[in-house]
C-alpha cells in the first residue's frame, strides 16, 4: 500500500513538473523575429504585448485550453483586432518545452504550423541584431538544424533555396526538435506563398544562366545561381581546362597549390593538375543547379582526373545530365567526386564509365540520388566515406566492374536504397563498414562474383529482390 502510494505521488509530481514546465507566466518574453513580446496576465486572460525596433506595438490574447499541459487557443485582445500569423480567432497555439528548447507554436491550420515565438531573455535591440545576422546569412541551410525560424526570416528566402531546404531536413531519418518546427513552417511557407521571389536569400540578379559551350559553363559557375545547359549540349572542359590562359579567364584560377584555396572562406572556380591533364574543383561554392534541357553531356578527357569535385559546397543541386569520360580511367578519375559538403541532390543524371567510380563521398552530409544512373564504371560504382543520410531512390547500377562494387565505411551512417536495380555487374557487389538499408530493391548479380556483406544489409518489407545467374 505504502508502496503504491509512493508511486502515485511521483506519477502526480511528474504530472506538476511537465504541466508546469509548459505553462506561459507572468513578464515571459518571446520574440517572433520583428516584435519583441512581454507577457502580461489579467483574469485569467493572457496578453503578448509586442513592440518592434520602429515603436510599433501590437497585442495577442491567449486563453488556457482544457487540462492538457500546453494547450491555448487565440482569442480577441480588442473588437477591431485581425488574428496575426494567418490564423483565425480560436487557432490552437501550443507551447513546446523539449530538449532545451521553449517557443509557442501557431497553428493556422490544424497540422500547419504558420508561425513561432521564441521564449528568451534578451533585450530587443539584441533581438534585432541576431535577427539581422541570421538574415545575412548567404546559406541558409546552415541554420535550419539549428536556429528556430520565423515568418520574417523564411520570407526572404528565394523559392529554389526554401525547397533545398525542405530536402535536406525531409531526407534525414533522425530530426531533432528544430528540424522538426522549422520543417513545418516551411511547408506552410512554401503552401501560401510566404517567401521571396527575387532579390532576396539564396537568389542574384543574374540567377539563372544559360549556357551552351565551355567558356559560358565555367564563367557562369558559383554561388546563388541555377546554370542551365541549352539543348543538346556537349561540354568537353578539357578544352578550357587545358588552356593556359584559364586563369585570367573572368577570374578563375590555375594553381598547383589549390589545397591553400581549400583552407581558405573565399570561392574559387579551379582547374587543378593531375597526372595527365586538369580537373575542374569547385571550392566554397554555395546555392549552385546545374540542369541540362534535353540530351545534355558534360566530359573530360584526363584519365586520372574526375569530370566534377565539389569541396566546402552546400546545396548543390546536378540534373538532367549525362556525364563522363571520353576515354576509360585508371588508378584514379571517377565521375562525381564531394568531399566536406552537404546538401547535395543529383536527379534524373547517367554517370557513365570510362570513370573509375560513379560517385565519390569524403566527409558529406544530406546526398540524395534521385531517378539516375551508374553504369560501365571501369572499378566500381560507388566509394562513400565518412558519409551521413545518403539516400538514393529509383537508381540503377549496371554493368559496373571489376573490384568491389559498393564500398560503404565504418563512419557512415543512415545510408539508404530505395526501389534501385543493380544488374549486370561484376565484382563482390557490396563491402560495409555501416549498415545499409534497402526496401524496394531488385539485385542480379552474376553467380561467379559474392554478393559481400549481406549482414550488414537490413532488407526493409518484403518487396526485395536478390537473383543469381
Amino acid at each position: 500500500m505504502r508502496k503504491q502510494l509512493l508511486v502515485s505521488v511521483v506519477m502526480c509530481m511528474c504530472a506538476f513538473v511537465e504541466a508546469q514546465a509548459q505553462v506561459i507566466r507572468q513578464n515571459d518574453v518571446f520574440w517572433d523575429g520583428q516584435m519583441r513580446y512581454v507577457v502580461s496576465i489579467v483574469d485569467k486572460g493572457i496578453y503578448l504585448n509586442g513592440k518592434d525596433s520602429e515603436g510599433d506595438n501590437a497585442v495577442i490574447k491567449l486563453q488556457k485550453v482544457g487540462k492538457t499541459p500546453g494547450e491555448y487557443k487565440l482569442i480577441k485582445a480588442h473588437t477591431n483586432d485581425v488574428a496575426p500569423y494567418g490564423c483565425l480567432f480560436g487557432s490552437r497555439v501550443h507551447y513546446v518545452n523539449q530538449s532545451g528548447m521553449k517557443f509557442l507554436e501557431f497553428y493556422p491550420e490544424e497540422h500547419s504550423v504558420g508561425q513561432v515565438l521564441v521564449l528568451t531573455t534578451d533585450k530587443l535591440s539584441d533581438l534585432a541584431k541576431k535577427q539581422r545576422f541570421m538574415e545575412n546569412e548567404q546559406n541558409p541551410v546552415n541554420v535550419v538544424s539549428s536556429w528556430v525560424m520565423n515568418q520574417k526570416f523564411l520570407s526572404q528566402i528565394h523559392p529554389e533555396v526554401l525547397q533545398k531546404m525542405i530536402n535536406k531536413v525531409q531526407k534525414k531519418e533522425k530530426k531533432n526538435i528544430i528540424e522538426r518546427v522549422n520543417l513545418d513552417m516551411m511547408a506552410y511557407a512554401q503552401a501560401v506563398g510566404l517567401f521571396a521571389t527575387d532579390g532576396e536569400m539564396g537568389s542574384s540578379e543574374d540567377q539563372i544562366i544559360e549556357v551552351s559551350n565551355e567558356y559560358e559553363f565555367i564563367s557562369a559557375l558559383g554561388s546563388n545561381r541555377t546554370v542551365i545547359l541549352k539543348p543538346g549540349t556537349v561540354l568537353n572542359l578539357t578544352k578550357v581546362l587545358r588552356e593556359d590562359g584559364f586563369f585570367s579567364y573572368d577570374g578563375r584560377y590555375v594553381r598547383e597549390d589549390y589545397h591553400a584555396l581549400r583552407k581558405g572562406t573565399e570561392q574559387a572556380i579551379v582547374a587543378c593538375e593531375r597526372n595527365d591533364g586538369r580537373q575542374l574543383e569547385l571550392i566554397n561554392v554555395d546555392n549552385l543547379t546545374i540542369r541540362g534541357s534535353g540530351d545534355c553531356y558534360i566530359v573530360v578527357e584526363p584519365r586520372y582526373a574526375n569530370v566534377l569535385n565539389f569541396y566546402k559546397c552546400s546545396l548543390v543541386t546536378i540534373e538532367n545530365l549525362t556525364i563522363g569520360h571520353t576515354e576509360e580511367g585508371y588508378c584514379e578519375g571517377g565521375v562525381l567526386l564531394f568531399e566536406d559538403s552537404e546538401g547535395i541532390d543529383v536527379k534524373g543524371c547517367d554517370l557513365y564509365g570510362c570513370g573509375t567510380y560513379g560517385l565519390e563521398t569524403r566527409a558529406v552530409r544530406d546526398l540524395t540520388f534521385e531517378k539516375t544512373t551508374i553504369r560501365d564504371c571501369s572499378y566500381g560504382i560507388m566509394e562513400v566515406h565518412d558519409t551521413h543520410n545518403l539516400l538514393f531512390d529509383n537508381c540503377q547500377f549496371l554493368r559496373c566492374r571489376e573490384f568491389t562494387l559498393v564500398n560503404v565505411d565504418g563512419d557512415c551512417e543512415n545510408v539508404r536504397f530505395n526501389s534501385c536495380r543493380w544488374e549486370d555487374n561484376k565484382g563482390k557487389l557490396f563491402h560495409l563498414g555501416a549498415v545499409v538499408k534497402m526496401a524496394g530493391c531488385e539485385i542480379r548479380h552474376p553467380s561467379a562474383y559474392e554478393i559481400g556483406d549481406t549482414d550488414m544489409v537490413i532488407m526493409e518489407g518484403i518487396s526485395n529482390v536478390i537473383e543469381r545467374y
